[in-house]
């Protein structure tokens, strides 16, 4: 299944307004735009010389916004990775994506979420004939923890979870930036990406032919989830996993892979300057 990106300019140009907490009247002002002409570009009206003025004034990366406004970039998904399965389930009218990532050798294996549907990573850890030792939980939102109690259940795997978010309906144990665990010949760091959450997590994990981060809502492909908490630290995360090598795969919650090298050119809210 080939996931479409899962922001257009209008989910971008609204994420940034609200997260900086700029009124569209103010908006109006600082660009010379009229209200109506950024309701019309929030409302998916997409006009390049309006956009390119909102991306400008709202500091996000004009050539980014505008190719993926023309439809005109799609990240180049990396390879098959031995060991990596991206599983997508429904949401709406969009999809939710959990992972599995096992060591090829010893057959054990590490997922990260549950989508809304527990059933397929219960039947790919069958198909597979892998045993489930950890769920990771990138956040605690309802569309990436739907399934975990019926998974829980059937692996006896255990749980993790960031210590700043809310409490969740499964036991999991509550874990701080730093945090590493090996399965097998897999080894797993988390560290802090809060700003969708308070506790938002992003967990990278070496041992494959490829290191993986596994972000959650923190970052999608060209854009990144909505800063519910705070568009600051939205940005600080996102940069941090920015930081990662070019080659890292990064595995997000909502909408295809991509890489830390893309996204360094055509994420909407990584500006270099």
């Amino acid at each position: 299944m080939k996931l479409p990106v899962e922001d257009d300019v209008n989910d971008v140009l609204g994420k940034a307004q609200k997260g900086q907490g700029i009124s569209t009247e103010v908006l109006a002002e600082k660009t010379g735009l009229s209200e109506e002409s950024i309701r019309k570009a929030r409302r998916g009206e997409f006009d390049p010389s309006d956009v390119a003025i909102l991306g400008q004034a709202l500091g996000l990366n004009v050539k980014a916004l505008l190719a993926i406004g023309r439809n005109e970039w799609y990240p180049e998904e990396p390879k098959a990775i031995e060991g990596f399965e991206l599983i997508a389930t429904p949401f709406y009218d969009m999809h939710v994506n959990a992972y599995l990532i096992w060591d090829p050798a010893a057959r054990e294996a590490i997922a990260f979420d549950t989508g809304t549907d527990p059933k397929p990573i219960l039947e790919s850890l069958s198909k597979r004939g892998l045993t489930l030792k950890t769920l990771f939980v990138t956040h605690s939102h309802g569309d990436h923890i739907e399934g975990a109690d019926l998974i829980l259940e059937k692996t006896e795997a255990s749980a993790v979870i960031s210590q700043l978010e809310p409490e969740v309906p499964f036991a999991a144990e509550k874990i701080d930036e730093g945090y590493v665990a090996r399965i097998g010949s897999l080894s797993v760091e988390m560290f802090n990406t809060p700003g969708h959450t308070d506790g938002g997590a992003t967990f990278v994990v070496t041992g494959l032919s490829r290191t993986v981060a596994l972000v959650g809502d923190a970052i999608f492909a060209g854009s990144m989830g909505g800063a519910n908490v705070s568009y600051e630290q939205g940005l600080a995360g996102l940069k941090k996993i920015l930081s990662l090598p070019d080659d890292t795969v990064i595995a997000s919650g909502h909408g295809p892979l991509t890489t830390v090298g893309q996204e360094k050119k055509m994420n909407c809210f990584y500006r270099v300057g």
